[in-house]
């Protein structure tokens, strides 16, 4: 059986709103989902200049963390040896280079690490020892029947007796280890002994010594200064009629070994200037590099965490554009729903008003006859246009 115009117009009525909703709920989602691509947009914009920014300040920073490389800062700490050396020759220590050298030698050689071994070797036979006479210890008689302290009893004085015997025993033994390890390190010494006691590197110390001192004798500074004084002190003697005179060939005398001793003063405090110079320089360049290498692990960890905090936005808007986007999807199902569901209870309601009791016909529905008729006249001219 057909349906009449108006359920027709209802049932037409809750299809336009469900459509309408699933339009709507579309372009909620379209918007949602827009929205979210142009944060993620955003946000892997900032991320790739966060990580140009790193970059950069990497590129200005590597000279100066380079500045901090050994191979760069050895020639500054090698001038410091270098001049120690040298103000070594000049007081007559000049030796004791090679004597080290010769105790070092000597702290390699096989034999010396042989007697390192044989100490450790002792030593632990004597812990092993130890530990069979601990347990014979705490077997015997003394330990399990200790005499105790006069006024003392019972179980606690008993173990406290019992420590006090095995506290002993440790005291005394550990003695022994202590023997063991002095008589492993007086032989070592003695190996080092003959170097120690040999009067070569004194011998040495004072040739070098001797051979500085002419260099700074032979070389030209002293030269230049000797002939200039020297020329200065004949120059006023004759000038004033002294040049034979007795204190100006005292003078004469006297020049040369006092010019001597102030240069070599001079040269002296010239390398221990030297050599803080060297130190100075080097830890410097350390401090540079090592601060510059800091500041670009600083630089490195704000930058992750820069990063960090960008993917976890990132994230975020992929998160809310999926739930728009599904909020948008869910609100016009659930529309189209309710539409539809709105529609079919309409349809309902006026098939039972149509059939109902009370006298509520069809007609008295419609209002009067006039209006069925209108409505007639419209069905008709429908179906001629079709």
């Amino acid at each position: 059986m057909g349906l009449d115009p108006v359920s027709w117009a209802v049932l037409g009525a809750a299809a336009i709103g469900g459509s309408a909703s699933v339009y709507s709920g579309r372009q909620a989602s379209k918007g949602a989902r827009a929205a979210a691509e142009a944060q993620q947009k955003g946000y892997s914009a900032a991320q790739r200049e966060q990580a140009r920014q790193f970059d950069v300040m990497r590129q200005i920073l590597a000279p100066y963390i380079s500045a901090g490389r050994p191979d760069l800062t050895q020639p500054y700490i090698a001038a410091g040896p270098g001049a120690i050396q040298q103000m070594q020759r000049l007081v007559g220590l000049g030796g004791e280079g090679a004597r080290q050298q010769a105790l070092l030698n000597v702290y390699k050689q096989p034999e010396y690490t042989q007697l390192s071994d044989i100490t450790d070797k002792n030593i632990k036979e004597y812990e092993r020892n130890r530990e069979r006479e601990l347990a014979a210890l705490k077997k015997s008689t003394e330990y399990r029947n200790p005499t105790l302290a006069e006024g003392q009893k019972g179980k606690t004085a008993i173990k406290q007796a019992r420590e006090d015997l095995i506290a002993k025993f440790q005291l005394a033994t550990d003695k022994g280890i202590r023997d063991i390890e002095t008589e492993g390190y007086n032989q070592q010494q003695a190996l080092f002994k003959p170097i120690l006691e040999d009067k070569q590197y004194e011998q040495m110390g004072m040739e070098q010594q001797r051979q500085a001192i002419q260099q700074i004798e032979q070389g030209p500074l002293f030269q230049e200064l000797a002939r200039q004084g020297e020329a200065a002190l004949l120059a006023n003697a004759s000038a004033t009629g002294r040049r034979g005179a007795e204190d100006t060939q005292s003078a004469l005398a006297r020049y040369r070994p006092q010019l001597l001793n102030q240069l070599i003063d001079q040269t002296y405090a010239r390398l221990g200037g030297l050599t803080n110079v060297g130190q100075t320089a080097a830890q410097n360049l350390l401090n540079v590099g090592q601060a510059s290498a800091a500041g670009v692990g600083a630089g490195a960890l704000q930058s992750g965490n820069a990063m960090a905090n960008l993917m976890v936005g990132q994230a975020g808007a992929q998160a809310a554009g999926i739930q728009g986007a599904a909020a948008g999807q869910a609100a016009g199902i659930s529309g189209f729903g309710n539409a539809i569901s709105g529609g079919l209870q309409n349809y309902a309601l006026l098939n039972a008003l149509g059939t109902g009791g009370g006298g509520l016909g069809y007609e008295s529905f419609a209002g009067s006859g006039d209006w069925a008729a209108g409505q007639g006249a419209q069905a008709g001219f429908m179906s001629t246009n079709v």
